[in-house]
């Protein structure tokens, strides 16, 4: 079948200046590429930088199973290094043959194998001169193999532009969503998160946070000093209830969200914080709601939490001043 390479590069064009998201436009290449190449699946993977690749994107022709939740932590040492060493000498991988291919690389051999694959196109996803992971083609007709390398270049360019794009955009997202100075997520990611009621029966803990004498540290010490003091707060916090549950939402004001957890193991987390607080030389009031079965609006748990917060920050500030207001 004649391929139309002046309409597929069109198409790349028109797919790269798309509005539609990075991830759409990525999704919509890999099931033209696949189409076109008249082939039973396209994907993409992308390095996990912990010595495995995962499988990011994933489309299928009718009646062929998906395999991107199998192979999310492919190793790269003893496995994919081949591929990787293959294309620093030729960029794309063409295997006209699985079984010929075993004789190249055993390890590679039965991962294909048992997903049906019978022929393969592959190459190296380059982002700012860094191998970040590989496309590839399953079960392309053979006779459309040597006569590709226009479509899988251009495929090459915009995919790694899109992931460049995503990734960017993925960056500035997260700022947005992560406060600057402490490393906590922000009062937006909070908002983002727990918009609405909880529709599933699960436990959950909602601890509100409040620094002490962040004020007094401010003007007697300089800002310097209070930021290190919110930074030291958020440490502990990070400690005791994991860097992606807590939440800077003012000035000194934390929340930590907290999900399938009973309350012995809330009450043991707490405890743990008071310690570590205190090896810190970090003064702060606490609060806490907890539901066994959490299907209320989120707003009822931080008004819980929050009126006991200030509950203990009132017991703080009567037993510094001698119980003198």
């Amino acid at each position: 079948m004649k391929r139309n390479y002046e309409k597929f590069i069109t198409d790349m064009i028109r797919y790269a200046s798309s509005a539609e998201s990075p991830d759409y436009i990525i999704q919509q290449i890999i099931k033209y590429i696949c189409e076109n190449l008249d082939s039973d699946r396209a994907y993409i993977f992308e390095d996990n930088l912990d010595g495995t690749f995962r499988n990011t994107y994933e489309w299928c022709r009718e009646g062929v199973s998906e395999q991107i939740d199998n192979l999310q932590r492919v190793p790269y040492e003893g496995m994919l290094d081949a591929w990787f060493l293959e294309y620093e000498k030729s960029h794309n991988i063409m295997i006209h043959d699985i079984e010929e291919y075993r004789k190249v690389s055993e390890s590679l051999y039965h991962i294909l194998k048992p997903q049906g694959i019978r022929t393969l196109v592959t190459g190296p996803i380059e982002v700012n001169g860094k191998y970040i992971g590989f496309y590839g083609v399953d079960n392309p007709p053979v006779e459309l193999m040597d006569n590709i390398s226009t479509m899988i270049n251009m495929m090459e360019f915009v995919i790694s532009m899109m992931i460049r794009i995503r990734n960017y955009a993925r960056e500035v997202e997260e700022n947005a969503l992560r406060d600057q100075l402490t490393g906590c997520r922000s009062r937006k990611a909070l908002s983002f998160a727990y918009d609405g009621d909880f529709a599933k029966n699960q436990s959950i803990a909602l601890i509100m946070c409040d620094l002490n004498g962040l004020k007094k540290k401010n003007d007697t010490k300089g800002h310097e000093a209070g930021d290190k003091y919110l930074c030291d707060a958020a440490e502990v916090l990070f400690a005791c209830f994991g860097n992606e549950n807590v939440y800077r939402v003012g000035g000194d004001e934390f929340v930590i969200v907290l999900f399938d957890v009973d309350l012995n193991a809330v009450n043991e987390k707490i405890d743990k914080m008071l310690v570590y607080l205190e090896l810190k030389e970090v003064s702060m009031a606490y609060g806490f709601a907890y539901r066994k079965n959490a299907k209320e609006p989120f707003e009822n748990l931080l008004r819980e939490a929050d009126k006991r917060m200030y509950e203990d920050k009132r017991r703080y500030y009567d037993k510094i001043s001698g119980g003198k207001h």
